[in-house]
């Protein structure tokens, strides 16, 4: 028998989340029809597992607070019935997370009846004070208001090399209309940086409304970021003053502070790019009106019937989530900005199936301009001097950066053409590429890759890493079929005309390296 449990003493792989489940024939990205029937029977390994049934007509007490402290809670958790991500009304069922002193949040059971593990940071505990869940009015329409939960695992700050990430992680107020849509549900912190990058399932505005919406949009997303899923910078309190994402740009606390719960600041959804503001009431108003930012309409009690924006005018507009922040630095993070996509990877592969089931519910997935999850093969390049402007599919014109291809034995598979607007500004760094692949090719046929320079200046390519395929694991869960994993450094300067090149070498790039002058493009096996 597996098990997530392992008494939590991964902390969700220093605080990450896992799940089990076997992979059901014919689960696919493709939209999703009448809400799954609803099974009451738990699946084998909570029966296990020792946990206790919790409904919505009471509280049951999961964990008490050793010590005063902020605390992270991870508790283990399979809802009663089989809700989809992908399907409106059986989303997922919620939890009302409180102590007899006050409401902290809530908890989303992304994962539905199978067993997972599900973190969130608390705040500050007094000594003896008792953490509740009860079934939240939150929950999907279809979902049965019960869930077997436990046993949680309490830990204060001071015991977790993560502490200081836990002291200050960002608390996210969301509208309920919006609570299954675009919502924050991971959270990297790196203490080099003293910063926090958030992961939300969805951009409905942004990218995706700007360049025509549905699947056009979402193509162009997934061609410039090489994903679908959402990363924002949401926070940092290094420097002078903490800063956060505010709408209307980064802004420090010195010009427009949020209200704080101790050293946490909470943020409310402010547009369709998920930029942030202050209270309810930046949402179509100062966060702007056009098809971007206001992407979801009205929202009643946002902008609409607003009784007003204090925090007591909050009850029943918000769902209030605090996702447990998760060590980044050792991701390569402290030093590569671009590493900030492994943390959706190394802890969160999950993501990779809520994002696919929210495309699908939102109609964005046509097999043509978008694919299912398993058409992707996504791949980290590390690259420096990458020039040129604009993309394929959203823009005038496109010009410079580079493609890079998948080999599948004589096989070439093209890649969309990065330039230097959605790499880094040019900058040495990782760059996480998306390739939509032909049906039928899997991480087994994938021998090598391509790299091929657009621009005149030259590029240099000096670390392939990662590089898999997401893969169907049960009704909402994901897997990764690595094509390679880790990084391996290169040392190639591609050029069309070697004009900067002097026998067969360029030593101008990162570290004064002698970089191999390859030409036009390089193949570099996987």
């Amino acid at each position: 028998m597996r098990t997530c449990l392992r008494t939590c003493t991964c902390l969700l792989l220093a605080l990450s989340a896992c799940s089990t489940a076997a992979t059901p024939d014919g689960d696919d990205l493709a939209p999703d029809a009448a809400p799954a029937d609803p099974d009451p029977d738990l699946d084998p390994e909570s029966a296990a597992a020792g946990c206790v049934d919790v409904d919505d007509a009471a509280a049951l007490v999961v964990g008490t607070a050793a010590a005063a402290d902020d605390h992270a809670l991870v508790l283990p958790a399979t809802a009663a019935s089989a809700t989809r991500w992908g399907t409106p009304g059986n989303e997922a069922l919620v939890l009302d997370v409180s102590t007899p002193q006050r409401f902290i949040g809530h908890l989303i059971l992304h994962q539905g009846n199978v067993r997972h593990d599900y973190g969130m940071h608390l705040g500050a505990l007094a000594a003896g004070e008792q953490v509740r869940v009860r079934v939240s009015t939150l929950s999907a329409a279809g979902a049965i208001r019960k869930a077997c939960v436990g046993p949680g695992t309490l830990t204060p700050a001071a015991a977790l090399p993560t502490g200081e990430g836990l002291v200050h992680a960002p608390i996210y107020r969301w509208p309920i209309q919006k609570r299954f849509d675009d919502v924050p549900l991971a959270l990297g912190w790196s203490a080099a940086r003293k910063a926090y990058q958030t992961v939300f399932t969805n951009e409905n505005g942004g990218t995706v409304a700007n360049c025509g919406g549905g699947a056009s949009g979402v193509q162009a997303e997934i061609a410039r970021w090489g994903r679908a899923a959402d990363i924002e910078g949401s926070f940092s309190y290094g420097g002078t003053s903490p800063r956060w994402g505010r709408c209307t740009g980064s802004v420090a606390f010195t010009d427009v502070q949020p209200r704080l719960e101790g050293a946490h600041p909470i943020l409310y959804y402010g547009d369709g790019h998920n930029r942030l503001f202050e209270h309810r009431g930046g949402y179509g108003q100062t966060c702007g009106s056009g098809g971007a930012e206001k992407a979801d309409g009205n929202l009643d009690g946002w902008n609409t019937n607003s009784p007003g924006t204090s925090l007591a005018d909050d009850a029943g507009r918000v769902i209030v989530l605090r996702p447990l922040p998760v060590a980044l630095d050792a991701l390569g993070y402290a030093q590569f900005g671009g590493r900030r996509e492994a943390l959706i990877d190394r802890t969160a592969p999950w993501l990779y199936r809520l994002t696919a089931h929210e495309l699908a519910r939102q109609n964005s997935v046509d097999d043509s301009k978008v694919l299912g999850m398993a058409r992707y093969l996504y791949v980290d390049v590390r690259v420096d001097d990458v020039g040129g402007s604009g993309d394929s599919y959203c823009s005038l014109n496109v010009g410079g950066g580079f493609k890079l291809r998948a080999l599948a034995g004589a096989t070439v598979i093209d890649g969309p053409q990065i330039t230097a607007d959605y790499a880094s500004a040019g900058a040495h760094d990782y760059k996480r590429v998306a390739i939509p692949l032909p049906a039928g090719i899997t991480a087994a046929d994938i021998t090598g890759f391509r790299f091929d320079a657009y621009d005149d200046d030259g590029i240099y390519l000096t670390a392939l890493g990662d590089a898999f395929i997401p893969k169907l694991d049960g009704t909402n869960g994901a897997t990764l079929d690595y094509v390679r994993k880790g990084e391996k450094p290169l040392t190639y300067y591609v050029d069309d005309d070697r004009s900067s090149c002097v026998n067969n070498a360029n030593t101008d790039g990162p570290g004064g390296t002698a970089y191999t002058c390859t030409g036009s493009f390089v193949d570099v096996p996987k």
